[in-house]
């Protein structure tokens, strides 16, 4: 069998440098200076193989770039419609929680308790009994304030009969029906009872609200007055009292600090029926329940609402709905802004690959030398560390306070275009004095003596034709530059010069130029950087000087002295050290919606911590996969929720849809779960007399969840610039 003739498309794409006539030829002198890697004029093998892995990383880079280069819109894939959808989703969720919470609907709607009652008729409510509709009837709530030693009652939906005659009543009965205490509030709706007097029993309390209209109470004793109210109608449905069992008891001290005393404090032992919530009551606790959880987490909310009597399937519904809300819009941009393909991934060596090809343009741009023997780059799971040491040249146009800062940019906008979002750290490290060309232009001047000049030795015996001549001509050209540079902004109407200084010399042309722009808000309204400025600058000196330049170089330096969004647009992001670990990281700006909300300040922080949880926990999403990612969003522990289980699922490559099931499966557990379980854990502090504790467990969560953010933050912080500190200190690492 023959095999197939080779062909031109078998090959990879050639270097720039080979065949460079594009005339189909590969020129010995061009093999060489392309695989002489050492530039000694031979090439040894080790040099081709150098050269060699060169080659294969620069086609690979080529390809990952011309993949990433094509336009791709961002409504695409099962991402777009899943961040669609929570953005439906969402905005229809806060409208109806905005107009049930503000009161905006009819006070048919607020007022009325539908919703509640009928699913309190459901499995969903563990009740096991049908909420107490207390719409539009006279209903009286009794609680107990131990802190004043009283029992205190209100009488609900009495607005109507505010003007009508009417008696509050009470009765503090034994469990044997001996009445032991009793008390006539009068025509009010309010009133309390003092227990501190009695023994440590068991009671019910009794409150009547009676109907006095009609009722003719002058002429009687007050013995009289009082059967005759006992005898009449009540306003309360059923004809029949509200009643409360209370258990009163002594409270022995506890090791907390402030609970040394004994103290006498009554309890409910009986809960009655719950009343149910109105329309209006269910969406003010909406925003309630998402402030707490935004605030300390699920368990916090869960234990607030809880503590309070809200029912368990309107927690369950809120703690789910801002589950699916973060999950479906934040994770789709995750997956947009981290996310890359198998074969866009970039190798250690690619990466040092890109870097080295970024600061190559730099030193040429910025006319540096860097010492390449002596450049290193680390490229770890936190951070990519350069330190890159350099010396500048005569043509230096850049100060010597800039040159990090241009480095960084340069490597950035090289990052940006193949998506490397890993933090990023640049040391530059001058091995020289700096003197550039606007300090070599003026350097040695002041040591310049002209001979005195006296009757026993005349000085200017020489010709200095010459010497004046050139003079003239340079003091002529910096005048043409000067005036080119006047042309220049009055033809650009959106920039003013504020400041220019022309050297000219022999070799070269320096120019250093200060503009601003001339617009309002230009911060965030002008799109040119100083670089596109010094290339039109640039280009209108060699148009209108072509003549009078001869072999000169041109130096341009300009400045903008208003910091725009452009000539911010190398970091998207950046970070600073802290304490003894001091430094600088950024992370490449990318472009679109993802990289416009995830890359501001508030969600970087955010981003940037889960990300670092996510790193710690991947071993366990390694091992165990998709259940394993259900399980570590459902249980209860700090920083286990829908973001950080989905940004795992980005780190351990899982595909979109299947992090996606994961995540909402965890999340609606972990919702269902704390939801239902809040208040039998209510219950159960209820029944070993330590109420006290639900306010302290609710604030130490709480406190918990904040300190455990600052704490992954600060370690977060602590390895980043530790690891690169030791790295540009030249320390071994492990």
């Amino acid at each position: 069998m023959s095999e197939r003739e080779p062909s031109s498309k078998d090959a990879y794409p050639l270097p720039d440098d080979l065949d460079a006539d594009n005339d189909g030829i590969i020129t010995a002198d061009e093999l060489v200076s392309h695989f002489d890697s050492d530039h000694d004029g031979t090439v040894s093998v080790d040099d081709y193989i150098e050269v060699s892995k060169y080659d294969k990383i620069d086609k690979n880079l080529d390809r990952i770039k011309a993949r990433r280069s094509g336009k791709k819109g961002f409504f695409r894939g099962p991402e777009s419609i899943t961040f669609l959808g929570g953005i439906i989703y969402g905005v229809v969720f806060f409208s109806i929680m905005s107009a049930l919470s503000s009161g905006f609907l009819s006070s048919s709607v607020n007022n009325s308790v539908w919703l509640d009652q009928e699913i309190s008729n459901t499995f969903l409510d563990p009740a096991g009994e049908e909420c107490l509709d207390s719409s539009g009837v006279v209903w009286i709530n009794i609680w107990i304030d131990n802190d004043a030693n009283k029992i205190r009652m209100r009488v609900n939906n009495a607005q109507p009969f505010e003007d009508d005659a009417k008696q509050l009543r009470m009765q503090f009965v034994q469990t044997d029906g001996t009445i032991v205490g009793e008390k006539i509030f009068g025509n009010t709706s309010e009133g309390y009872f003092d227990f501190s007097p009695y023994y440590d029993d068991e009671y019910i309390m009794e409150v009547y609200f009676h109907n006095m209209s009609g009722i003719n109470m002058s002429n009687l004793d007050d013995e009289e007055r009082a059967d005759i109210i006992k005898t009449a109608p009540l306003y309360t449905e059923g004809n029949g009292p509200a009643t409360l069992p209370i258990e009163i008891h002594t409270k022995e001290p506890t090791f907390l600090p402030w609970d040394s005393e004994t103290v006498q404090e009554a309890k409910v032992t009986e809960k009655g029926q719950r009343v149910c919530l109105t329309f209006r009551q269910l969406g003010g606790w909406s925003w309630a329940l998402m402030g707490a959880e935004w605030a300390g987490g699920r368990e916090t909310a869960m234990l607030t609402g809880g503590s309070a009597g809200v029912p368990a399937w309107w927690m369950a519904f809120i703690s789910l709905s801002m589950s699916i809300f973060f999950l479906c819009v934040q994770y789709p941009l995750m997956y947009r802004f981290y996310h890359k393909d198998i074969d866009d991934i970039l190798s250690e060596e690619e990466i040092e690959r890109v870097v080295e090809g970024a600061l190559k343009r730099c030193e040429k741009q910025l006319h540096l030398e860097i010492d390449w023997d002596g450049f290193g780059v680390r490229a770890g799971s936190l951070s990519v560390d350069v330190l890159v040491p350099y010396r500048t040249t005569e043509s230096s146009v850049i100060e010597l306070g800039n040159v990090n800062s241009e480095m960084v940019k340069v490597v950035l906008d090289d990052f940006k275009i193949y998506g490397e979002m890993t933090t990023f750290q640049l040391k530059s490290q001058p091995l020289d004095d700096h003197r550039g060309a606007f300090e070599t232009l003026s350097h040695g001047l002041q040591d310049i003596e002209l001979p005195e000049l006296n009757a026993e030795r005349p000085a200017l015996v020489q010709d200095y034709t010459d010497f004046f001549s050139g003079i003239h001509d340079t003091a002529t050209l910096e005048k043409r530059v000067e005036g080119c540079v006047e042309d220049f902004f009055t033809t650009r109407k959106k920039i003013v010069k504020q400041a220019h200084w022309v050297g000219v010399d022999e070799q070269r042309i320096a120019l250093r130029v200060i503009y601003k722009p001339n617009m309002s808000f230009a911060t965030f309204r002008f799109g040119q950087t100083y670089i596109d400025i010094e290339l039109e600058m640039k280009e209108h000196l060699l148009s209108t000087l072509d003549e009078h330049l001869g072999d000169r170089d041109i130096i341009i330096s300009c400045r903008n002295e208003v910091a725009t969004l452009a000539d911010r647009t190398g970091a998207g992001r950046t970070e600073s050290g802290e304490g003894e670990h001091q430094g600088q990281a950024f992370v490449a700006r990318q472009d679109g919606l993802a990289g416009t909300i995830l890359q501001s300040q508030f969600m970087g922080d955010i981003l940037s911590s889960v990300e670092y949880v996510a790193q710690e926990n991947r071993a366990k999403i390694d091992r165990w996969g998709f259940f394993g990612l259900i399980v570590f969003v459902w249980i209860p522990f700090m920083a286990s929720g829908v973001l950080v289980g989905a940004m795992m699922g980005l780190v351990a490559r899982m595909p979109f849809l299947r992090v996606l099931t994961a995540c909402f499966i965890g999340g609606a557990a972990a919702s269902i779960t704390w939801a239902y379980t809040a208040e039998s854990i209510i219950e159960v502090l209820h029944a070993l007399n330590a109420e006290l504790f639900i306010p302290i467990i609710i604030i130490v969560i709480f406190i918990a969840a904040v300190m455990h953010i600052r704490t992954n933050k600060k370690r977060r912080k602590e390895k980043l610039f530790k690891g690169s500190g030791a790295f540009f200190s030249g320390e071994i690492l492990d």
